[in-house]
């Protein structure tokens, strides 16, 4: 009874194939597109082409790292010629992993292989239109971060010769700084440390951001950042918004030689200094390193002038203080010979004066002397009386009937005292 259902129920269901469901699947693709060629914008993923020179892509559309959707592209043989041809030298960057392209193609549906996009022609001014869109854009968020002018506000150093080289080994622009900062013809010497990166398509970005990084903590006085040209779709990754936050924020200043002519990359806008080619920047290191040793040298000529212009003052100078020590010691001899003559001359005078007063004064004193003399004293009339042969001074010492002896001049006399008279009875 259950199995009787059961195949009721499967008679009744509508049951299509795959091939089925694929033909409804290109009816309607072709009643939506009604066989009209489509533009379309999408990632180059993947690329190969077959042995039998027709191209295939695997095309993806992505939003901050995750896939939204992701179809095959084919690229006929006969057609990559006409596409090619269109593209001309640009063909291989532009026909390259990690190229965003703007074509036009028709939605093709294949029952085995599923739904592709024929590819007819890739459209390089909507390509470029879409570059300078992003490019606008960095600028914009730049200026509204107050970042864009960061990193030419930063001071260069007086000599540049420790340089953190940023680039992609091996190509031409790379090479051609290196040849013409290290083979200078003035033979002036670099300090140059490699940071490698990628320098194109979407890989280019993140790596050319850590090799920066790294080079900042090489502590270099500048960073370069080096590519040999390229189309503007090329330099695209140089417009990056992330990759020239990191460069306007740079501790250190960066310089570029992207290798255009014309246009800029935001890169260019926000770095220290731009220069159109690699071998442009490697030459400004060259003559600013050089103007630098002429200015050294300049200033050593300088100085050594100054200081030969000093030591002959300075031998000028000592020999006036050679001549002063030799002959102002002569001249201190001779003028204190002169004033001890002078004074020599002086105190004889003065002796000699003091001399003659001291003989007058001895002369004085002697004839005061004489004039004192008892003899003399006597000779004007005086007499000296003793009493038993000491000279009387006092009138007391005396009295009545007391025997003198009077000593005059000539002789003396013996004499008696009738009467005293002492002062106090004057």
């Amino acid at each position: 009874m259950e199995a009787r259902r059961a195949l009721n129920e499967y008679s009744d269901k509508k049951i299509y194939t795959l091939s089925q469901l694929g033909k409804s699947l290109k009816r309607t693709l072709e009643q939506v597109t009604h066989g009209r060629d489509l533009w379309f914008k999408a990632e180059i993923a993947k690329l190969s082409t077959s042995p039998s020179g027709h191209v295939y892509l695997e095309l993806v559309e992505e939003h901050l790292g995750q896939r939204l959707a992701v179809m095959r592209g084919t690229l006929w043989k006969g057609q990559l010629a006409v596409v090619r041809e269109a593209l001309g030298e640009a063909a291989d960057q532009i026909l390259a992993r990690g190229t965003e392209i703007v074509f036009r193609g028709k939605v093709n549906y294949h029952p085995v292989y599923g739904v592709s996009l024929v590819i007819e022609e890739i459209d390089v001014s909507a390509m470029i239109g879409e570059v300078e869109r992003r490019k606008q854009a960095t600028i914009a968020t730049l200026k509204a971060q107050g970042t864009f002018e960061l990193n030419r506000s930063l001071p260069l150093p007086r000599l540049m010769q420790r340089v953190a080289l940023i680039g992609s080994p091996g190509t031409s622009g790379f090479r051609d700084f290196g040849m013409h900062l290290l083979r200078n013809e003035w033979g002036v010497g670099f300090d140059v440390e490699v940071f490698a990166a990628t320098v194109q398509g979407k890989d280019a970005p993140p790596t050319l951001i850590d090799a920066l990084s790294r080079a900042q903590a090489w502590q270099p006085d500048v960073v370069v950042m080096v590519r040999g040209g390229g189309s503007a779709l090329d330099l695209d990754a140089f417009n990056d918004l992330d990759l020239c936050l990191a460069i306007s924020q740079s501790t250190l200043p960066v310089f570029t030689g992207i290798g255009h002519e014309t246009d800029l990359c935001v890169a260019d806008l926000v770095a220290h200094k731009h220069f159109k080619t690699p071998t442009a920047v490697a030459d400004d290191l060259v003559d600013r390193l050089v103007t630098e040793r002429s200015h050294l040298a300049e200033w050593g000529l300088a100085v050594g002038q100054r200081a030969q212009h000093r030591l002959a003052w300075e031998r000028t100078r000592m020999a006036k203080d050679l001549q002063t020590l030799v002959l102002q010691p002569r001249q201190l001899l001779a003028a204190e010979g002169v004033r001890l003559a002078h004074a020599r001359e002086q105190l004889a005078v003065q002796a000699q004066q003091a001399l003659a007063q001291q003989l007058q004064h001895i002369k004085h004193l002697a004839t005061t002397v004489h004039t004192l003399q008892p003899e003399n004293t006597l000779a004007r009339g005086f007499a000296v009386a003793r009493k038993d042969g000491q000279a009387i001074r006092d009138a007391e010492a005396l009295a009545v009937n007391d025997t003198l002896s009077l000593q005059f001049h000539r002789g003396s006399a013996d004499v008696t005292v009738t009467r005293v008279n002492s002062p106090s009875d004057e």
